[in-house]
């Protein structure tokens, strides 16, 4: 009676175990569109989501906060060409969806290759094993990340040195820290520096400086990287240490911007003039094309500054290639400031709105 009480017990545990583990859920989605080299959207029952790639760290292209760094566009178009258009089978992790609302997904490729691209991904180079945040898989994609090492593939290409190669030729600006009296640091970044930084804190004061001159204008940086404790090396300190007022030669003046048409408003002031029809002045420095939509930028952060929207039905009326054509071209575009999810934006009908000064 003992044994076969036993036995039901063991039988009863087992199946409440069994129940008690989340099973992994499958969907079914076609990729409409490739973000960059870890995100998707993908319509998945009627609507499009944005999908997260478990596991995986590829390199940015097009982050609001972060410069765009070495093999993003690569990273983007190698996921394009293996899922684009196509449908996938989706598998969730520990968690359905990340703070953001996108979802988080292991991805295959439809029979019968059945490939896993989060893995494949980072196999052929193309992306980092994630290490921030823990995943089931994470023993199999840092030995696969490994492999791409050893190889010399993607982003290890010459062992590395072909990304060096990439930032001097001007993708990038260098970080110099300077051992300082009292065991501290001095922290260098193109015009500016920071004294008196400890060990510990060095990590957090580059990322800080490089994040606010990725995602902030010339005027709105200057301000802030003062309020994080970076001084500009120019003008030169006077004799007893303060910063020396720097005055232009006798006989000559300070160089000044050249002059606009009155009506033209600087891309940086745009959004103080939401309801108003102006001409914005500024150099194209990020263009993306949507499913049904191109976006010019005049700064890589679009979610702060001023974003020309031209939408799909207009494109035909535009430049073939638009986004190739207006790509660091210094314009003029006419139109009405509004807001879009807190954002400016001057969305154009016309090619006439856009006149390219040089």
């Amino acid at each position: 009676m003992r044994r076969y009480l036993s036995f039901l017990l063991y039988v009863s545990a087992a199946t409440l175990l069994l129940f008690a583990t989340p099973a992994l859920s499958e969907e079914i989605g076609r990729v409409v569109e490739v973000v960059d080299g870890d995100t998707l959207r993908v319509r998945v029952g009627g609507e499009d989501r944005t999908v997260r790639l478990i596991g995986i760290d590829a390199p940015e292209r097009s982050h609001p906060e972060r410069p765009r760094e070495y093999f993003g566009d690569e990273s983007a178009e190698y996921l394009s060409s293996l899922l684009k258009g196509r449908s996938v089978r989706m598998e969730t992790g520990a968690e359905d969806a990340d703070a953001h609302g996108r979802l988080l997904r292991y991805v295959f490729l439809p029979s019968p290759d059945g490939r896993l691209v989060n893995l494949d991904m980072v196999r052929q180079g193309y992306a980092l094993a994630m290490r921030r945040f823990p995943f089931s898989r994470s023993a199999e994609f840092l030995l696969a990340e490994q492999e791409a090492n050893r190889e010399g593939k993607g982003l290890w290409k010459e062992g590395g040195l072909a990304e060096l190669r990439w930032l001097r030729e001007g993708h990038g600006a260098p970080v110099e820290v300077w051992p300082a009296a009292g065991r501290k640091f001095v922290v260098v970044y193109q015009d500016r520096a920071k004294t008196g930084v400890l060990r510990h804190e060095l990590g957090r004061t580059i990322e800080e400086i490089i994040r606010l001159r990725a995602e902030l204008s010339e005027g709105e940086f200057e301000g802030k990287a003062l309020g994080a404790g970076f001084y500009p090396l120019s003008p030169p300190l006077s004799p007893d240490g303060r910063q020396a007022a720097v005055r232009p030669p006798e006989g000559s003046s300070a160089p000044q911007r050249p002059p606009r048409p009155s009506d033209v408003v600087s891309w940086e002031e745009a959004h103080r003039h939401v309801g108003r029809e102006v001409v914005v002045e500024g150099k194209i420095v990020r263009a993306h094309r949507g499913k049904k939509v191109l976006y010019l930028n005049f700064h890589p952060n679009w979610k702060k500054y001023l974003t020309v929207v031209i939408l799909g039905r207009d494109l035909g009326r535009f430049p073939k290639d638009a986004e190739k054509y207006y790509m660091g071209k210094k314009v003029r575009v006419r139109g009405e400031v509004a807001l879009y999810r807190d954002r400016p934006e001057i969305v154009v009908r016309s090619p006439d709105a856009i006149t390219v000064v040089r």
